[in-house]
């Protein structure tokens, strides 16, 4: 997916992944690129559940 995606901005600086002229997906790619916004964008940093409550088997 990575070989199928170009960077392209818009007139308002915006910078976006594009498929330029490629048939092939770029989903992964764009998946990534909203999960690591979200992680940059998050307020606090919260323990893990494992940490406040361990493990537990089943």
């Amino acid at each position: 997916m990575a070989s199928n995606v170009s960077v392209t901005q818009d007139p308002a600086g915006n910078i976006k992944p594009d498929k330029a002229k490629s048939t092939e997906r770029i989903d992964g790619i764009v998946a990534a690129l909203m999960a690591l916004g979200r992680a940059m964008e998050a307020d606090e940093e919260k323990p893990s559940r494992y940490e406040t409550e361990g493990f537990t088997f089943v």
